[in-house]
C-alpha cells in the first residue's frame, strides 16, 4: 500500500472524487461555521442572563439591602460549613442604624426584666386554676 499525496489524488482517483472531496470540505467548513454561530448566540444568551441575575442580586447588596446581604451571607456560611443564622444576623445588624440597635438592645433588656415576672403570673395562674378546680370537684 502507498501512502496517499495530494499531487496523487487526482490521478489517481479521478476528478468525481476530487469534486466529492472538494464538496465535504465545504460541507464541513458551512457546519462548523454554522457550530460557531450557535455557539456564539449561545455564549451572547448566557451573558445577558449572567448580567440580569448579577444586576438582581450583586446591584440591592451593593446599595445597602440589608435582607439580600443577610442572605447572601447566609448562603457563604452554608457553602463553608458555619452557621447560616449565625452570619445571617450578623450581617442584618452590621446593616442597622445606631437608633435601631439601641431600641433593639432596650427590647431585650425589658424582655429579660420582664420574663420571671411573666413567670411568676403564669405559675399564679396555674395555681388559682388548680384551687378552683379542686373546689369544684369538692362541691359535688
Amino acid at each position: 500500500m502507498r501512502p496517499l499525496d495530494t499531487a496523487s489524488r487526482g490521478t489517481e482517483h479521478g476528478p468525481l472524487s476530487d469534486a466529492i472531496i472538494e464538496w465535504l470540505k465545504n460541507t464541513v467548513h458551512g457546519l462548523l461555521d454554522t457550530a460557531r454561530d450557535r455557539g456564539d448566540t449561545l455564549t451572547q444568551k448566557i451573558q445577558q442572563r449572567l448580567r440580569k441575575y448579577r444586576d438582581t442580586l450583586v446591584d440591592p447588596a451593593a446599595h445597602g439591602n440589608a435582607g439580600v446581604i443577610a442572605g447572601l451571607e447566609a448562603l457563604r456560611a452554608v457553602l463553608t460549613g458555619k452557621s447560616p443564622v449565625w452570619a445571617a444576623t450578623k450581617a442584618l445588624v452590621s446593616r442597622l442604624s445606631s437608633k435601631t440597635k439601641i431600641i433593639i438592645v432596650l427590647l431585650l433588656i425589658l424582655g429579660l426584666l420582664l420574663g420571671p415576672v411573666l413567670l411568676v403570673v403564669l405559675l399564679l395562674a396555674l395555681v388559682v386554676a388548680a384551687v378552683v378546680a379542686a373546689v369544684r370537684a369538692a362541691a359535688r
